[in-house]
């Protein structure tokens, strides 16, 4: 059974909200996310962000760039599902396909590195202040690892309509 071009579009596009949907709730995890220093003897005691970190700094980074993507594409996704043609062959469907697979890759590594460091930091600060801070980003990073998830069946639904 053969599954329509219209279909596959409006499948695309489904995904292609739900990928911007998944960034913009990674960014706003990572961003709103804090924790105050463990001294709380202190008048003002130090809070850490993001920004204490460089690798959570391209963390939201890589989230920011896929969402302004998606936010580009969208429009564009969402206006072949509404003519209802069937996917052109050629350059401009290859270059949607690329430019794909590099935000897919941008955002995963984003999310990888930022996954790499929590667990770094998590290993000797078992029963530390900074454990629900790093729960978050966890969370945050493992919504932009659906996100990519979401980009790959994308592009794999691009490939199909291609052959």
């Amino acid at each position: 059974m053969a599954v329509s071009d219209r279909a596959l579009s409006a499948v695309s596009l489904l995904l292609r909200v739900l990928t911007l949907l998944l960034l913009i709730a990674s960014i706003a995890i990572i961003v709103t996310n804090k924790v105050y220093g463990p001294f709380t003897d202190v008048v003002d005691p130090p809070n850490y962000t993001f920004r204490d970190f460089y690798t959570y700094r391209y963390v939201l980074s890589a989230a920011v760039i896929g969402s302004a993507y998606t936010l580009l594409v969208l429009p564009f996704a969402a206006i072949h599902v509404a003519q209802g043609r069937k996917i052109a062959r050629g350059r401009g469907i290859a270059l949607l396909i690329f430019a794909d697979v590099v935000f897919a890759l941008l955002i995963a590594t984003g999310a990888a590195a930022g996954l790499g460091l929590t667990v770094e930091l998590q290993h000797p600060l078992q029963f530390s202040v900074f454990k629900n801070f790093l729960n978050l980003v966890d969370v945050s990073c493992g919504l932009m690892l659906g996100a990519t998830i979401c980009m790959v069946i994308m592009i794999m639904i691009s490939v199909h309509s291609l052959t």
